[in-house]
């Protein structure tokens, strides 16, 4: 009897492993989602302001002082120019073209001194040092060069002709004389000599000055001034050319200029 139930018993365990074997898989529930990360979403930028450009009405006229000396006989093609200014200009946002901003320039064309050979130096000027470091366009060419003290329009009859004046009258729209009145396409400038692009325009003479009275160089000069033997002329590619046919042509450190923005 024991044998038959012990059969019973065994034959029902294997009876189940089988159950146990055929019954299918349950499904695995899927691993939850990880969430992706985002790409950051960049906020909308409003789009940056350009920086100011500065610039010169064409006409403007700019009073230097030239830093260094050039000489036709030492200088080379490609030497610095450099040249600093004597008087505020109004600018955007101002105080940016103060008194003492560099405007450089550098020399294309030099011949020394030799024989019958004149010498030449032609210098361009083509940039600004602005008060902030930055730097403009500035296509230049020189009006007139030389020391304030040699400058007397009361008496240069040859100055006084090339400013199409009379000495001491008004001249017509070629120059002026000592009190006249001068036209430089959009810029006026006043009796004196006065630069409109300027904050306190031109210096009229003073009592106890050297030379004409003058403080500085008047904008209305032209010409290489009290420099004897030299010409000032201006080239076809927005230069300058002194020249002497006798000598080297000289500009000695601290000889202003007057500069006419192209």
């Amino acid at each position: 009897m024991m044998k038959i139930v012990l059969g019973y018993l065994v034959v029902g365990a294997c009876l189940t492993g089988i159950s146990m074997a055929q019954t299918p898989a349950q499904p695995q529930s899927p691993p939850p989602m990880q969430a992706q990360p985002q790409a950051p979403t960049s906020a909308p930028t409003s789009a940056t302001a350009p920086p100011i450009a500065m610039q010169f009405t064409p006409g403007t006229l700019i009073r230097v002082a030239l830093e260094k000396p050039v000489d036709s006989k030492k200088a080379q093609v490609g030497e610095p120019v450099i040249a600093k200014t004597t008087d505020d200009l109004k600018s955007v946002p101002p105080g940016l073209a103060t008194k003492g901003c560099k405007i450089i320039g550098h020399i294309v064309e030099v011949t020394p001194h030799q024989g019958d050979t004149p010498s030449t130096i032609r210098i361009v000027f083509d940039k600004m040092i602005l008060k902030n470091n930055s730097e403009m366009a500035l296509p230049a060419t020189i009006k007139a060069v030389g020391f304030v003290d040699q400058f007397n329009p009361a008496t240069d009859i040859e100055a006084v002709n090339r400013m199409g004046g009379t000495a001491g009258g008004s001249g017509t729209a070629g120059g002026t004389g000592l009190a006249g009145s001068q036209s430089q396409g959009a810029n006026t400038i006043g009796a004196g000599g006065g630069n409109p692009n300027m904050y306190g325009g031109g210096r009229m003479p003073t009592a106890g000055s050297s030379g004409s009275g003058y403080t500085n160089l008047p904008f209305n000069a032209q010409g290489a001034i009290g420099m004897a033997g030299v010409t000032l002329s201006a080239g076809t590619a927005q230069d300058s050319i002194l020249t002497a046919k006798k000598k080297n042509v000289k500009l000695e450190g601290g000889m202003q200029m007057i500069l006419k923005t192209n």
